[in-house]
């Protein structure tokens, strides 16, 4: 069943790869380039799934996700954070602030549907 996902990312590349796996995946991809538009979005298209960057500029990934969990209406959207500097330090803060799965960058294409999957599980869909 198909899904809204939201990616948060302000790296092109990440963009195309995840349209692609999205594509395969039969979701619906909106995309923001920083965690201020990406919060914009998450309130216009109301997403079932945000898979976000922890380090962008303006506004960061743990911060998007404070504000989120902070809202009653988007609380338990799950979010999928992701990282090229996640060390188990940042996945540990990362899952604290509420996040629902936590990846290191770079990943393999089966890790990261896997994780999509245990994001959207069957009763979110």
């Amino acid at each position: 069943m198909m899904a809204r996902v939201l990616l948060i990312d302000d790296d092109q590349s990440n963009l195309e790869f995840m349209r692609q796996l999205m594509r395969i995946e039969g979701h619906e991809l909106a995309w923001a380039a920083d965690g201020q538009q990406g919060l914009a979005l998450v309130r216009e298209n109301h997403p079932q799934l945000i898979i976000c960057d922890v380090i962008m500029p303006h506004l960061g990934g743990y911060a998007v996700l404070e504000t989120l969990r902070a809202d009653p209406q988007f609380a338990d959207v799950p979010v999928l954070l992701f990282s090229a500097a996640m060390s188990e330090e940042a996945r540990a803060i990362g899952l604290r602030r509420g996040a629902t799965e936590v990846l290191a960058k770079p990943f393999e294409m089966e890790q990261l549907r896997s994780a999509i999957r245990r994001c959207l599980g069957p009763e979110r869909l």
